[in-house]
């Protein structure tokens, strides 16, 4: 017995023999390929990756990868969804890399093989330039209105990405949202990079929101206000004058409107029951076309006096709108002339002479043949005709 432990050839053999069967019993149990029933893929996982965003821009994210996780049928079936994918890109400079992919938040007792097990990282160097902010507008303000140049402040950001990025921005803009607004305002908007196709997001923008005010107005005009009678003061009086405590008024409207207006029209007066001198508070008319008027209001003076009359004789009737190729004859009144009795006061009366009345009868648009009709007076103002209820002339139209 003490010659076959002191044989060394056998010993050697022995050693080499639980050599073998160990490794082979370690072998087996921790490099055994799992069963198609204890593990799972996952395919198409994007890769997260970690760098240094203020130094470098990832040009493109990497390839997506496919994860094979090893496990009992239960921890299969209970894996979170809170682990990550990732390269660690904080320790490379600018340029193409090969980096191993990374998984974390595993539970334990699961394995994972990753393919590929390395992707490719290109980062690009940042770099910077100063822009301008524009203002885009959305939608649009109420009729009339108009909007002025915003005021931005500050005027130009800092506009920060790669080389390749900041080639295709094309601008840096706000934008505004009108939505028919009527008044002047401002806020702080956010500013975004824009290239030919929209919005840049690979691009920081510094600073990310700027000040903006907004001026809304409405176009206005200054023009004479013209008061109105509508109705004349009853028999046996006349106004004698009207004043107002404002001569003019702001009209706010579109451009086009005030471009023609000269006067506006302001209150039209009922005088019909009054027999004295008045003073009426009356609000004055937003009229078609205009938006708004200031003052809104005016204080009208109205002076009245006894009525008199006063006779015109033979004042010529003019004829307007005869057609081309036709003629125009005047039957009657006799000559074309016409008899006039004016009331107003005596002071405008006195003033008054045969060319500050004029008689219109218009015959547009008539055929051939004899028409009766009326006669049109133009007359100073506060002045009437009287005596005379629709008053007509008979007409023979010919070729």
């Amino acid at each position: 017995m003490n010659n076959w432990v002191q044989n060394d050839m056998l010993l050697r053999v022995v050693s080499v023999a639980l050599a073998v069967m160990l490794w082979g019993s370690v072998t087996d149990a921790t490099f055994t390929a799992p069963t198609d029933g204890d593990r799972t893929q996952i395919r198409d996982i994007s890769v997260a990756v970690k760098y240094d965003k203020n130094r470098y821009e990832l040009v493109e994210q990497p390839q997506k990868v496919m994860l094979t996780l090893y496990g009992n049928d239960a921890q299969l079936e209970r894996f979170p969804s809170t682990y990550q994918v990732f390269v660690d890109a904080r320790n490379v400079g600018a340029g193409t890399h090969s980096l191993p992919v990374r998984v974390e938040g595993l539970p334990k007792g699961i394995t994972k093989q990753v393919e590929p097990k390395e992707v490719e990282v290109h980062l690009e160097e940042k770099v910077q330039k100063e822009m301008m902010v524009r203002a885009e507008f959305v939608g649009d303000v109420p009729d009339g209105f108009k909007v002025s140049q915003p005021i931005i402040n500050p005027s130009k950001v800092l506009v920060r990405g790669s080389e390749s990025t900041l080639e295709r921005v094309t601008s840096v803009k706000v934008m505004i949202h009108l939505n028919k607004q009527e008044q002047s305002f401002d806020k702080q908007l956010r500013v975004q990079a824009y290239g030919e196709s929209g919005v840049l997001q690979q691009v920081d923008v510094n600073p990310e929101a700027v000040h903006v005010q907004v001026p809304i107005n409405i176009p206005n005009k200054e023009v004479p206000l013209q008061v109105g009678v509508e109705k004349g003061p009853p028999p046996g009086y006349a106004v004698e004058e009207i004043t107002t405590n404002v001569n003019k008024v702001t009209v706010y409207g579109p451009e086009d409107y005030l471009e023609d207006l000269q006067v506006y029209s302001g209150p039209k007066l009922d005088l019909s029951k009054v027999k004295r001198d008045q003073t009426i508070l009356a609000p004055i008319p937003v009229q078609d076309g205009a938006i708004k008027v200031e003052p809104k209001q005016v204080e009208i003076y109205v002076k009245m006096v006894r009525a008199e009359t006063k006779i015109f004789k033979e004042i010529p009737i003019e004829l307007t709108g005869l057609r081309e190729g036709a003629t125009a004859e005047i039957i009657s009144p006799a000559g074309g002339k016409l008899n006039v009795t004016l009331s107003g006061s005596p002071a405008q009366l006195a003033k008054l002479n045969h060319t500050d009345i004029k008689t219109l009868v218009d015959v547009s648009n008539l055929p051939v043949g004899t028409h009766e009709v009326p006669i049109q007076f133009i007359l100073p103002s506060y002045v009437e005709v009287v005596g005379q209820p629709e008053p007509k002339a008979k007409i023979k139209i010919a070729e």
